[in-house]
């Protein structure tokens, strides 16, 4: 049974399928996401069942709780906004572990990984669970993960425990040093790529970045995985990028790319 931390609302803008996880009890919903995963046969599952092992052991449960009342608290919360269905503590690591695999993370050996954007930190903690060292960025005007000043986003990179540095990518503009270089740069979603007139990057804004990104940022050899949103990418931007990338999947727009030469 999972116990509700704060009693629902109607919330219309959020599935039906993160409400467990937005309101309930963290303990309850770690031990019910276990239960499931063992429950069902293969071995991604397996592997499911230890990272949520891991992630009830890692997470402070009060401080995650408290992070619940205060944004679904009268005052705080936008009901008619979706921006809380990031509190769900299972769904999205589980689309994470997938991507995880398809990269294989698990057994490849320790890399550096820069994820740009990181919003609610998911993919760090992830990929830091299978030994990886992961810093992400978001935007400066973010400082603070203080739990009665700091954005939703901020919260929960503090209580996954992620590294995060101030950055706002801008078309043409090289990006900043970034404490070293990294084997692999991800961005899921993120917001970095529209112009100042909020239009999706074209072509030579996105050949701009990724050269930067190579020369840059990653070491020799390095790469680059992404998801976009549909609504920041136009469709000559992304045949651009897919006619030079090793995998795509075109319909939620995950890329991969390995030879940045291309660029």
């Amino acid at each position: 049974m999972i116990r509700n931390r704060v009693a629902p609302i109607e919330l219309p803008k959020v599935k039906e399928q993160h409400r467990v996880g937005v309101f309930g009890e963290f303990a309850d919903v770690m031990d019910d996401a276990i239960a499931r995963a063992e429950a069902a046969p293969g071995k991604a599952q397996r592997e499911r069942a230890l990272f949520f092992r891991h992630l009830r052991d890692k997470v402070d449960h009060d401080r995650f709780g408290r992070m619940q009342e205060r944004f679904l608290s009268d005052g705080v919360l936008d009901p008619a906004a979706d921006l809380v269905k990031y509190i769900d503590p299972t769904l999205w690591f589980e689309s994470k572990l997938a991507i995880a695999q398809r990269l294989g993370l698990k057994g490849r050996g320790p890399s550096r990984i820069l994820d740009v954007g990181t919003g609610p930190a998911h993919f760090p903690v992830v990929a830091a669970f299978y030994g990886h060292e992961v810093v992400g960025t978001d935007l400066p005007l973010r400082v603070t993960g203080d739990l009665e000043g700091g954005h939703l986003y901020d919260v929960l990179g503090d209580i996954y425990g992620v590294r995060r540095l101030p950055l706002k990518v801008r078309a043409f503009q090289p990006l900043p040093d970034l404490d070293g270089r990294y084997d692999l740069v991800t961005a899921f979603l993120a917001a970095f790529n529209v112009r100042e007139d909020k239009s999706p990057w074209g072509p030579d804004e996105w050949a701009f970045f990724l050269r930067d990104v190579r020369d840059n940022v990653l070491v020799p050899g390095g790469e680059v995985y992404m998801s976009l949103a549909n609504q920041k990418l136009s469709e000559e931007a992304w045949r651009f990028l897919a006619d030079r990338a090793a995998f795509t999947l075109e319909q939620s727009k995950q890329i991969h790319l390995k030879d940045l030469s291309a660029f």
